[in-house]
């Protein structure tokens, strides 16, 4: 428009068009994100643990290693054990066992009910290729989502010794894990 045009009384459509752009709402869209997503690990693993009888056993002729389990969260998770290893050892197939209740909670997946804590835990492994020491290393997924849970196992004492009673599982929880895996 030219200084010589007479000006119309009222807001031009490019003011109108500036206003709109400006004024739009913007609308957050509400993704769920699981609260396991961002929460520290679900498996925390003490290290300690005794070499289970390799022959005597029929399912399980591994490890018993002491775990807690945690879930935080307002629902229910399932958690599945994709990779147990000890050194270079992989240890096959994992059984859970909550030595409180003395009950198997599953092999390899198991439920975590919501606002949960497991903190007297065994997992049982299924192999035990030598009797090594080293880096131990459980890698899981809760829900899908992939975790790792680590820690140092050292000295580990067969399950029907003292040493595995007086350091790392007591004779209740010892019958409970033999009641199980045989």
């Amino acid at each position: 428009m030219s200084d010589l045009e007479e000006q119309k009384p009222g807001v031009s459509r490019r003011t109108v068009t500036k206003a709109m752009a400006w004024s739009v709402p913007v609308v957050a869209l509400a993704v769920p994100t699981p609260a396991y997503a961002a929460s520290p690990g679900v498996i925390e693993l003490s290290g300690l643990g005794c070499k289970l009888p390799g022959n005597s056993q029929d399912t399980f002729k591994g490890y018993a290693f002491r775990a807690s389990i945690q879930n935080t969260t307002n629902a229910q998770v399932t958690v599945t054990i994709t990779d147990m290893d000890l050194g270079t050892s992989d240890l096959g197939d994992v059984g859970i066992i909550d030595l409180n209740t003395c009950t198997l909670l599953g092999t390899n997946t198991f439920v975590i009910p919501a606002n949960t804590t497991l903190s007297n835990v065994a997992l049982v492994t299924e192999n035990a290729a030598t009797s090594e020491n080293g880096a131990l290393i459980v890698q899981y997924t809760v829900e899908g989502v992939p975790d790792t849970a680590s820690a140092t196992a050292d000295g580990l004492p067969p399950i029907q010794g003292n040493t595995c009673e007086e350091n790392v599982f007591s004779a209740t929880e010892r019958t409970c894990i033999n009641s199980i895996v045989a």
